[in-house]
C-alpha cells in the first residue's frame, strides 16, 4: 500500500482490512502506529536495496557495466510490476510532513548507505567526486521511478543508465568504450 499510494493514502484501517490482521495486534506490535510501520518498512526495504546495490557494484564489473546492469534491471522490474512499484524510500521522502523527523532520518540514512556502496567503485580520483557522483546516481534512480510512473514505461531507467555509464566511462582512464565516447562527444 505504501508503494502504491504513499503515506498519505495508507491508513491504519486500510492496512487492517487488507492484511486481515486484528487492529489490536497491529497496535500491539506497532504501538507508534503508522509512523512505526513506515519506519520499519523503509528500514527493511532500504537494507534489501543496499544488498542489491552490493550485487551490482561487486567489483567484478566496471562502474559503467554495473550502472547499465542496475538501470536495465530496474527497468525490467518496473515494467514487470506494471509500473505500480516504486521505491519505498522515494515515497517516504516525497510526502513527508515537518513532524515526520524519524521517517526522514531513515530515508537519509538509507540513501547515505546506498551512496556508500556505490562511491568506492567509481573511477574518480578523489573521495568527494566519487561521493558526489554516487549522489547523482541515487537521485537519477529515484527520478527514473517518477518518470516511469508518469510514462508507464521503464525507458527512463535505460536512458539514465546509459548516460551515467557514459559519464563514468569518460572518466575511467582504463576503460573508455566507443559507445560512451559518442555520448561524451555530444557535450564537446
Amino acid at each position: 500500500m505504501l508503494r502504491e499510494g504513499g503515506m498519505s493514502c495508507t491508513g491504519i484501517k486500510d492496512l487492517v482490512i487488507r492484511s486481515g490482521a486484528p487492529i489490536g495486534s497491529l497496535y500491539h506490535y506497532f504501538p507508534d502506529g503508522k509512523t512505526q510501520l513506515v519506519v520499519e518498512s523503509l528500514t527493511i526495504h532500504g537494507e534489501k536495496c543496499r544488498r542489491l546495490l552490493e550485487h551490482f557494484f561487486d567489483g567484478r564489473k566496471t562502474a559503467a557495466e554495473a550502472l547499465r546492469s542496475l538501470f536495465n534491471s530496474a527497468a525490467a522490474g518496473f515494467e514487470q510490476a506494471g509500473a505500480k512499484q516504486g521505491l519505498r524510500n522515494r515515497l517516504g521522502s516525497t510526502d513527508l510532513m515537518r513532524s515526520d523527523k524519524g521517517i526522514r532520518e531513515v530515508c537519509q540514512n538509507t540513501f547515505d548507505q546506498w551512496m556508500a556502496v556505490i562511491a568506492p567503485h567509481l573511477p574518480f580520483s578523489d573521495e568527494g567526486s566519487r561521493r558526489s557522483f554516487a549522489t547523482m546516481i541515487v537521485a537519477a534512480l529515484e527520478g527514473a521511478f517518477v518518470l516511469g510512473k508518469a510514462t508507464q514505461s521503464g525507458e527512463s531507467f535505460r536512458t539514465v543508465g546509459e548516460w551515467l555509464a557514459a559519464m563514468v566511462s569518460a572518466n575511467d582512464p582504463v576503460r573508455v568504450s566507443r559507445k560512451s565516447r559518442s555520448f561524451v562527444n555530444f557535450f564537446h
